[in-house]
């Protein structure tokens, strides 16, 4: 008896062990009790199967095995056929002919509904390539010499960071605003928020800020708007850029474009905590997936939403506390504040064979996150008077206005700007009654 439970706690030694290293490894954990938490969970099952291949049940424990592992193959194979099969729109695929959101080049310039022009041609292409490479490099060389910087203080890392192209530019982290004219500014205009204000898919004269910029400019030539977005950046990222680094004036509108990456999915909190958010089965399975193991990202899906809510109501109040404290810094200041909760591809109410298509591509729990957090962010506008839902703005829009579950073309900009400008216009912000 004894014997038989020594072998059996050997086997599992040996077949659990290189697998927790290898299965951590993947999902990039590294803390050690992890690592002696996940090699017991696999160990007690190895161990049992170990001490039952010595007893007279030994037969029966074997087919079973068997035929399960040829069950789970049969499953993944057919899953990597159905997979194979469909168009290769994989959120994970990059490539010269795909836009940054892995939208095929043709089927972005179809969705662009080719306004204000056919913007999206091999040039812009080849070139919004090399301006998401450059960043990433320059990136990476502060992290290189000044250590890794907290996601939620991610703009001490992108403070130096430019570029200069012929569709796109930046200078010290801040993306180009097109449009401006070289006089005294009586107001400023910040537009705050991630890659959907950046304009991660788009040329300069495209963004929100650049329309917004030349919307005003009919009627005042005194007021300038600025691009603050980041590609990645959270609200509670953006606030903290505000109080630390911004040098605030009197009367300056800082406008919060909020939502699409402050539903949970970006972990602006410490790894410790998001650890214990997603439990580690579920971290496997994403592991495994991303790995190309099409069975776990199966379950992975099916799994996954109730872990990931947690995710969405931590990211959420972070966010309107930062949001709030932010209202309260600007009021100090003699300045303003607008937070606008963005539309995307689950708020769309009327879509398109393509935007349903489009929805398709991207995992269940990005949409449970989404939906997850909106819910809590529309009852909090309803009884903040500073914050204003967008949600409504893409429905019944003359053409498609996404390139993937957020990120918008230049027409999606467009109507966004023009949202902008008629909120800053009925808060009295700005004045439409001088005309140019």
């Amino acid at each position: 008896m004894l014997l038989k439970v020594a072998i059996a706690i050997l086997f599992a030694f040996v077949v659990t062990v290189p697998l927790t290293f290898w299965l951590l490894k993947k999902i990039r954990i590294k803390a050690k009790v992890r690592h002696v938490q996940v090699s017991v969970a696999l160990g007690l099952p190895a161990a049992l199967f170990g001490y039952l291949l010595q007893t007279s049940i030994a037969v029966p424990v074997v087919v079973i095995t068997v035929t399960v592992s040829l069950l789970v193959v049969a499953l993944e194979l057919s899953l990597r056929r159905v997979v194979a099969s469909l168009p290769s729109t994989s959120a994970r695929t990059f490539g010269m002919h795909r836009t940054g959101a892995s939208v095929p080049l043709d089927e972005a310039r179809n969705a662009s509904g080719y306004y204000p022009y056919d913007y999206f041609t091999e040039d812009f292409s080849t070139e919004l390539h090399q301006f998401a490479q450059s960043r990433r490099e320059q990136l990476d060389t502060y992290i290189r010499f000044n250590g890794q910087v907290p996601s939620q203080k991610s703009y001490l890392a992108y403070k130096n960071i430019s570029f200069k192209g012929e569709y796109c530019s930046m200078s010290n982290g801040i993306r180009h605003t097109t449009d401006r004219h070289s006089i005294s500014y009586e107001k400023r205009i910040f537009i705050l928020g991630a890659s959907t204000v950046f304009g991660t898919e788009v040329p300069d004269r495209l963004t929100i800020a650049s329309f917004l910029q030349r919307i005003i400019n009919f009627t005042t030539k005194t007021v300038e708007v600025l691009n603050y977005g980041l590609s990645g950046a959270t609200v509670v990222d953006r606030c903290r850029m505000l109080t630390e680094i911004i040098e605030i004036k009197q009367n300056d509108v800082f406008v919060f474009y909020f939502g699409g990456a402050d539903a949970g999915w970006i972990d602006h909190r410490s790894g410790k905590l998001s650890q214990q958010l997603v439990p580690i089965p579920i971290r496997a399975l994403r592991g495994l997936s991303d790995f190309g193991v099409e069975t776990a990202r199966l379950l992975y899906l099916e799994l996954s939403p109730r872990s990931f809510r947690k995710f969405s109501q931590v990211a959420v109040a972070d966010t309107i506390k930062a949001l709030n404290e932010v209202q309260e810094y600007c009021n100090r200041s003699g300045a303003h504040m607008i937070a606008i909760l963005q539309p995307n591809i689950y708020t769309l109410q009327t879509k398109s064979v393509y935007e349903k298509t489009l929805e398709k591509r991207f995992s269940r729990d990005m949409k449970t996150l989404v939906l997850d957090a909106y819910k809590t962010y529309e009852d909090w506008i309803k009884v903040e008077p500073n914050a204003i839902s967008a949600t409504h703005i893409f429905n019944n829009a003359p053409a498609s206005v996404f390139l993937d579950w957020a990120h918008a073309n230049a027409l999606g900009s467009e109507l966004i700007a023009k949202f902008i400008y008629s909120e800053l216009i009925d808060r009295k912000l700005i004045s439409d009654l001088e005309k140019v």
